[in-house]
């Protein structure tokens, strides 16, 4: 990421999700909500006055929803990003979208960080798709090339996420364990985890698979 300022729309017709994300989106210095609508004729029109650099849009909303919407977007505005935000998870609904050039798509229980993290990968150009998602359509051929990337990652844990940054910054298992207040032992366990997880043999892959996904 750059030292610019991305701009953010965020489509829902539900005012207090609205607010929810736009104050957990407002701390980010290189994040900032340009505009919040209630529908998909409102999101088409503003991204016409705004040029934003990417909407997050609900799948459910009324005059037009967030699936036409998109589409109808994506058409006149071909490298316009797009993540969807949705209480849907359904195969037919995530194929379609993601066919359509969606780059992300997250279901409405994923944390605060998640969110975050998936934002900073659409932006980067690469796609994000949650848990959830992944597991709806494991085994359809549908998602970009890098999504079988991110179907690891998304098995790692909290602690093995956090661990695996602290990896990265070149830190070996007795200062992670101090740091963490865990036995070496117990580190060197995550460690064996991860690269399982992640289907890498060393630390050099290790680091590598983390610069590649811009985990790091």
């Amino acid at each position: 990421m750059d030292n610019r300022v991305y701009k953010i729309i965020l489509a829902d017709d539900h005012e207090i999700l609205l607010d929810s994300l736009e104050k957990l989106i407002k701390p980010e210095k290189d994040l900032t909500v340009i505009a919040k609508v209630n529908n998909g004729h409102e999101l088409i029109n503003r991204v016409e006055i705004s040029s934003p650099d990417l909407c997050i849009v609900d799948m459910d909303m009324p005059i037009m929803n967030g699936m036409i919407s998109s589409e109808n977007l994506l058409k006149k505005y071909p490298g316009l990003k797009i993540m969807i935000l949705s209480m849907h998870s359904e195969k037919s609904i995530i194929k379609k979208m993601v066919r359509m050039g969606i780059k992300g798509y997250l279901t409405k229980t994923c944390d605060q960080d998640e969110f975050l993290f998936a934002i900073r990968q659409v932006l980067k150009g690469k796609s994000y798709f949650s848990n959830d998602v992944l597991e709806s359509v494991a085994k359809e051929e549908i998602l970009p090339e890098e999504s079988d990337d991110l179907q690891k990652i998304s098995l790692l844990s909290d602690r093995e996420r956090e661990i695996l940054k602290l990896v990265c910054e070149g830190l070996i298992n007795k200062q992670i364990a101090e740091q963490l207040f865990l036995s070496p032992k117990t580190v060197d366990n995550h460690r064996t985890s991860i690269m399982k997880k992640l289907e890498v043999h060393n630390v050099v892959e290790l680091i590598r698979f983390c610069l590649k996904n811009s985990l790091i």
